[in-house]
């Protein structure tokens, strides 16, 4: 028995010895480094911003630095300074040609400078400088512009970052972190925000700019209402303004309906599948005409005399309640991000401006 072992051990080596002469296991050769032509190179991947908004009622954040650092021949060092403080070094890289790093500090407001200097085996180094800004001061970036809800996750998620107040919360909305810019109000069955109108239109009239993305479930709501504190009643749309959504699983029409003092105008806008993309919504109200936009592209124009918000003193966000909950225009279960609200009707190109 031992000796039948010895000769199937002895015919497993030749096999063995065979396969790698016939390519099937490749050869380890040597490859020569060659010259050390260049120093190294520093990418910076992250921060990348120049001015970081965070909210309002925030005083740190947390920031990833995160870069790579490759060299021709053999990296040797690499030391890393925040505020000129080193937060990171290494000296020993398993690819000694390539080598990325990411790590997350807690920083707090005004300017900071990220270093990176990096040194190759040769001795030839290279140094990269990145300086930033943190704030909680939204500036904003539009003429006309008088409220913006980001909707960050944390304690001031519904914060109207121009005012920095606190939007009146009903029932339990919440945000999800994967929206169209970071976090995005996620609707829930009777949920809803209210903000004060004071100082978001003027005669010249007042727009609406967010992403959307539309959840056919329920097959109706109400998506921004300026409410007719007089007026609540059925079929009485004089004053305030009315933005919902109606329609199919499929298919969901986006229509507005304004106020005129002594009547109503309908504008029965466009049609948004329900297919899970964001789309960019734009509203504009003057004092002769109201239009819709998806993704900077004019749907419908609706003409009227005036509007009339002489008797509305809030603004609801994610429902027709409290004045529009007739017709089913109850919470929408959609997500919104990037909401501004103007006082005055944007152009068209004001309105494609918003969207980047």
């Amino acid at each position: 028995m031992k000796n039948i072992i010895k000769i199937s051990f002895a015919a497993f080596s030749l096999l063995v010895l065979s396969s790698c002469s016939e390519g099937y296991i490749d050869d380890i050769s040597q490859v020569a480094a060659g010259e050390d032509k260049a120093a190294p190179t520093i990418s910076i991947l992250s921060p990348n911003i120049v001015k970081t908004l965070i909210p309002p009622k925030d005083n740190t954040t947390d920031a990833v630095v995160e870069y790579t650092v490759s060299d021709d021949i053999e990296i040797a060092q690499i030391d890393v300074f925040l505020d000129g403080n080193k937060i990171s070094s290494h000296n020993n890289f398993l690819d000694y040609r390539n080598y990325k790093e990411s790590i997350t500090k807690n920083l707090g407001l005004g300017d900071h400078t990220l270093k990176i200097d990096a040194k190759d085996i040769s001795g030839k180094t290279s140094s990269k400088s990145f300086t930033f800004n943190i704030t909680n001061i939204y500036t904003p970036l539009y003429d006309g512009e008088k409220a913006y809800f980001a909707f960050f996750t944390g304690n001031s998620r519904f914060t109207e970052y121009l005012s920095v107040k606190d939007a009146t919360v009903v029932g339990n909305p919440t945000t999800i972190s994967a929206g169209k810019s970071g976090a995005a109000y996620q609707g829930a069955t009777g949920a809803y925000l209210t903000f004060p109108l004071a100082g978001m239109y003027s005669s010249q009239g007042i727009s609406f700019t967010f992403w959307y993305k539309v959840n056919a479930t329920p097959n109706r709501s109400g998506i921004i209402v300026i409410n007719d504190d007089d007026n609540n009643t059925n079929d009485n749309r004089t004053a305030g303004l009315r933005l919902f959504r109606e329609g199919t699983a499929t298919s969901q029409t986006v229509k507005l309906n304004i106020g005129t003092g002594g009547g109503e105008s309908w504008n029965d806008g466009g049609n948004l599948a329900a297919n899970g993309n964001w789309v960019h919504v734009a509203v504009t109200v003057s004092p002769t005409e109201s239009k819709i936009y998806f993704n900077g592209v004019l749907q419908k124009t609706a003409t009227y005399t005036s509007f009339d918000f002489s008797t509305s003193s809030t603004i609801t966000i994610g429902s027709g309640a409290p004045s529009f909950t007739y017709w089913d225009h109850f919470s929408d279960l959609s997500q919104i991000d990037e909401l501004r609200i103007f006082n005055k009707a944007l152009d068209e190109d004001a309105v494609k401006a918003t969207m980047q």
